[in-house]
């Protein structure tokens, strides 16, 4: 029995997918954190040895919805029911908007306020020569959630969610540069880069 138990370990551990208690087939963690990296991108801005600016940011398309549906999945247990609805959310989401993840950083906590309305940032998504404006709010969940979905975010950043008039639908694939601009400083994060150049 001993002997059973640790081969069931082992085959599963060098597997690249889990099975939920619903009996739903999921990606594995690390799976999941590929994915993310794949479609994240990060800047680090300074001025001589002093940090100005940090952001690191997620673009939320198909790839990222599915494995996030995964990942939340195993996290939370969640039965088929919980799965479809989450999903359904998911879809709605890329049909009527373009949603990226950004985890911000500047010294100054002052700064740190692109979530009002009159920030004094400007968040653009550039794709295909048109330009779109974001409007971003704050991501109101627990460190440790944050960091399930997003591992590269620490207590040190403010996450928040950026929202453009595009669906993501429309814009699967195709190389995207969201640019975040203030008096403090700015950076473009470049989604698809790679994959639109082939």
């Amino acid at each position: 029995m001993k002997f059973a138990f640790v081969l069931l370990l082992a085959l599963t551990a060098c597997s690249s997918y889990q099975v939920t208690p619903a009996g739903r087939t999921v990606r594995t963690g690390t799976d999941y954190e590929t994915v993310v990296e794949k479609n994240s991108d990060k800047i680090r801005r300074y001025s001589g040895f002093y940090n100005t600016l940090d952001m690191e940011a997620t673009l939320l398309n198909s790839e990222v919805a599915a494995a996030q549906l995964d990942q939340s999945a195993m996290l939370y247990q969640w039965d088929e029911k919980k799965y479809n609805e989450e999903k359904a959310k998911f879809e709605n989401r890329l049909s009527k908007q373009t949603e990226v993840f950004l985890s911000f950083f500047t010294p100054e906590r002052k700064n740190d306020e692109l979530y009002k309305a009159n920030t004094m940032w400007k968040i653009f998504l550039d794709v295909d020569g048109k330009r779109y404006e974001g409007k971003a709010t704050k991501v109101k969940l627990q460190l440790p959630e944050i960091q399930a979905l997003y591992p590269f975010h620490n207590r040190f950043y403010t996450p928040y969610s950026v929202v453009f008039p595009v669906p993501m639908r429309s814009l699967e694939g195709k190389a995207m540069m969201m640019t975040v601009t203030g008096p403090v400083g700015s950076g473009v994060l470049e989604f698809n880069a790679q994959q639109a150049a082939k």
